[in-house]
């Protein structure tokens, strides 16, 4: 039986000792060419005040996270929980894993009274969209705007 079968998968807070780990499975996944950088890491301030990001584990290597936020928004501001990412290694997918982290996630924003989660996600992911329907989440009816600049 392997260790996903006996169920030893753990998921906690992310610190900063997470970071290259984090890293690696991003790059794992964009095979090579990784999407977040040191910088990104560097931002979220894993741990920090405002971070509300996961980790999962399984046998102490990290094999999945959910980069969260804590932000205010709107008018009058309201706290939301907005999450950046969810990534989980290749070889431990379809397993549950980013399921729990979200729930990880919802349930220490209940704990602590944050009463708004967001996901930001691509409208074209299908996948994705059925993921966050499936934990609860409904299409928001804010519309997002943006403006890039090229450099």
């Amino acid at each position: 039986m392997s260790t996903m079968e006996k169920g030893l998968v753990s998921i906690r807070r992310m610190t900063r000792s997470d970071i290259d780990s984090v890293l690696a499975i991003d790059r794992k996944i964009g095979g090579g060419r990784g999407l977040i950088t040191y910088r990104d890491m560097v931002a979220v301030d894993p741990g920090g005040a405002l971070d509300l990001s996961f980790v999962s584990e399984v046998d102490s290597k990290v094999v999945g996270f959910i980069l969260a936020r804590l932000t205010y928004a709107g008018v009058p501001f309201t706290e939301v929980a907005l999450i950046q990412a969810i990534v989980v290694d290749p070889d431990y997918q379809r397993r549950g894993i980013a399921s729990r982290l979200v729930n990880a996630l919802l349930g220490y924003c209940h704990g602590e009274g944050i009463n708004t989660i967001r996901a930001v996600l691509d409208e074209r992911n299908a996948d994705l969209k059925r993921f966050f329907q499936r934990l609860g989440f409904r299409r928001s009816e804010l519309v997002n705007y943006t403006k890039t600049f090229e450099g």
